[in-house]
């Protein structure tokens, strides 16, 4: 009699990471002001053998508790380029956002994996955009010297998720930054008459106080878009514009908001003069 194999969550991940089982979708980040779309966040699915897709929220936190999420990280990265490298050299204006996870921020590894991957290319370093949570920054020293190696080489550096964590002020004035992205928590208050929802013009406020670019995360209504472009919220993405999308259907969403609303200017480093 067969004996059908039984396999812990984490044996499960380590066999997907071997495997490669893991692909890119990419949500747009479209500017606000004029509905062209900049670029894309690479979100990671872990598609399974019988071609069932895992959330994310399903097996990101175990990736991490067992440092499984530094070669999930590589493999997005290999995606970005498998997938996009000649859509990103024929199109300067693009840029695509990679998350990076406290390990990476705290000893700055993936620096030097970007630079390999993206050596012969033709891939620019300012195209690459890099995100990071506030729990990336429980080691602020670390935080900052990564952070500080990834604007020299070219790669712009925004805040994810921000309010929903660690963050304050300090963090924000010390670190090198140049983004920040405002949580879709916030985004969903606009509009209600709730305790928290006059955080959200505060948190724009702050950003800009701070010579930081905003983009907003979540937005689901021409409600929240309006109101986001009233306060001088920069960039957004959401299902408003666009869910995540396999990169064949991220190019061809890409190209007809090229063609509806224009080009973009060339994309360079956010914080560079």
């Amino acid at each position: 009699m067969a004996v059908a194999k039984c396999f812990s969550p984490l044996a499960d991940l380590e066999i997907a990471v071997r495997n490669r089982e893991f692909i890119v979708h990419y949500q747009p980040i479209v500017e606000l002001k004029t509905g062209i779309c900049f670029g894309a966040e690479a979100l990671v699915r872990w598609r399974r053998p019988d071609g069932s897709l895992v959330r994310p929220d399903l097996f990101i936190p175990l990736a991490e508790e067992s440092g499984l999420i530094m070669p999930i990280t590589d493999q997005v990265i290999e995606a970005v380029i498998m997938d996009l490298n000649g859509t990103l050299v024929q199109d300067r204006t693009l840029h695509i956002a990679v998350n990076l996870c406290a390990a990476d921020i705290k000893s700055g590894r993936i620096l030097d994996v970007l630079e390999a991957k993206l050596a012969d290319t033709g891939i620019r370093p300012e195209q690459i955009w890099l995100e990071a949570t506030e729990r990336g920054f429980m080691d602020i020293d670390a935080a900052r010297v990564t952070l500080t190696k990834a604007r020299e080489r070219g790669h712009s550096v925004a805040i994810d998720d921000f309010g929903t964590g660690y963050s304050s002020l300090q963090y924000l004035q010390g670190l090198p930054m140049d983004a920040l992205k405002i949580d879709k928590s916030f985004i969903d208050t606009i509009g209600r008459d709730t305790a928290t929802s006059s955080v959200t013009p505060h948190i724009i406020d702050m950003a800009k106080t701070l010579g930081l670019y905003t983009v907003a995360e979540g937005i689901e209504v021409e409600e929240q878009a309006g109101y986001l472009k009233a306060h001088g919220v920069d960039f957004g993405q959401g299902w408003l514009f666009s869910k995540a999308l396999p990169a064949a259907a991220f190019i061809a969403y890409q190209r007809r908001t090229k063609e509806k609303y224009g080009a973009a200017p060339e994309v360079a480093q956010l914080g560079a003069e």
